[in-house]
């Protein structure tokens, strides 16, 4: 189902025809697939994913056997980005949470005779960057799906929104080190330009992003698709009222319209929009 909306000027048509909230729901019946780990974002607790887990529930997943929330102030003892956190070196705040919940899926979904089997993820903002980074530098296992949810892929271009630490504030702004890396833009990435989570040492990965043109907490809004070439344009300098940046025409795309950034995990499309993501035929 790749490739089923495509992004044009901006706006998603799905099949030729605008869709309602320009989400599409036409697979979410189908059965659960791999074990999904569901990752908040910065300054919340897993008790934000309480509807979409109520909602999955009914549609045929268990919590704690195929579907996990990950904690991270339960998980990883820690959940203000403004250190590294303890017993997870690490080069970058990001990356630290990033090695807890590598910790917490490797506990969770063991490997069974040294065979580790896939897992999808769904994200909410800040757990966006802890999961891509996961995915492309830590996974020992194939993440099979990625779900992000208004997450700053390029950078958050208001900064005075983590500027109370220092640790998450260079880290989270356009061209910072981490995002460098992270997109693959030199002199800290590897060179590839590429900020999808396709390229790991895993296998590919099929990626996926809710978006919302009311989110006033990730601005631009629009930073939060999957961009190509994210050396030449990056949060820093997206307009979302012009087409001037390009959206990975192999990322599949739900935009909700005037919806806050908070209240995306509880919003009806975008659960179904996810459920059908990493359910996929």
């Amino acid at each position: 189902m790749k490739g089923w909306i495509v992004a044009a000027a901006g706006m998603l048509f799905l099949l030729g025809a605008r869709a309602e909230a320009q989400c599409a729901t036409t697979c979410a019946t189908v059965a659960p697939k791999h074990p999904v780990i569901l990752v908040h974002g910065r300054n919340d607790t897993a008790a934000r994913w309480d509807t979409l887990v109520s909602n999955w529930t009914a549609r045929g997943y268990t919590e704690g056997v195929n579907l996990f929330r990950f904690d991270m102030t339960r998980d990883c003892g820690a959940n203000t980005f403004c250190s590294t956190l303890p017993g997870y070196s690490a080069s970058f705040v990001n990356e630290s949470y990033a090695r807890c919940l590598a910790n917490f899926i490797d506990t969770k979904v063991p490997c069974p005779g040294g065979v580790c089997p896939a897992v999808d993820l769904v994200t909410h903002s800040q757990g966006g960057v802890v999961a891509r980074y996961y995915a492309r530098f830590l996974a020992n296992r194939s993440v099979d799906d990625l779900v992000v949810m208004s997450a700053p892929n390029n950078g958050i271009t208001n900064c005075t929104l983590v500027s109370n630490c220092p640790g998450v504030n260079p880290e989270d702004c356009p061209n910072s080190a981490l995002m460098k890396k992270l997109n693959g833009v030199l002199p800290y990435g590897d060179g590839s330009n590429d900020e999808t989570p396709g390229a790991t040492a895993t296998g590919p990965v099929h990626y996926a992003a809710v978006v919302s043109d009311g989110d006033t907490v990730v601005p631009p809004w629009c930073g939060s698709y999957f961009l190509s070439n994210p050396d030449a344009v990056s949060g820093a300098n997206l307009d979302c009222r012009r087409p001037n940046y390009t959206v990975d025409p192999n990322a599949t795309s739900c935009m909700l319209s005037k919806v806050q950034h908070l209240v995306v995990p509880t919003h009806a499309s975008a659960i179904a929009f996810a459920y059908c993501e990493v359910n996929k035929d």
